[in-house]
């Protein structure tokens, strides 16, 4: 009999690695707006105030960069359950969505692609868990 350790025994539904996926991906802009070597400008509270763009590209802001932060922790800890990692895809999806209203230009396009794809994955991606196998040459107990 194969014995396994720690989570990889556990079942996970496909939603899981997504959502952690896209929980690092909003950790990971939001870090690194705050970076001043890759943030260019000046960093303002409030967004439009400032001048700051992530890469040249993505204008930033710190209340911004902190809603990227607090959206990828919580993708993060959602990523635990099939359903908590739904919730935070349409709830993340929502945000962006109703960022890209806000923005009108090609910042905005961007945010509508992403709220498509959170929202698009939170829908199209239901299933059975999934084990994961376990490690081969393990002791048996």
């Amino acid at each position: 009999m194969m014995r396994t350790t720690g989570g990889f025994s556990r079942p996970y539904t496909p939603v899981q690695p997504v959502a952690a996926a896209f929980a690092a991906a909003f950790l990971l802009v939001g870090a690194l707006g705050f970076v001043p070597g890759v943030t260019s400008g000046e960093l303002a509270v409030l967004p439009g105030a400032g001048t700051a763009a992530l890469a040249g590209l993505l204008p930033v802001s710190v209340l911004q960069n902190v809603l990227h932060l607090v959206i990828g922790v919580a993708g993060l800890a959602s990523a635990r359950s099939g359903a908590a990692s739904r919730v935070v895809l349409v709830a993340g999806g929502a945000v962006a969505l109703l960022s890209a209203a806000v923005a009108l230009d090609a910042v905005g396009a961007a945010l509508v692609v992403v709220a498509v794809a959170m929202v698009g994955c939170a829908t199209l991606l239901r299933g059975r868990p999934v084990v994961r196998p376990g490690r081969r040459g393990a002791a048996a107990a």
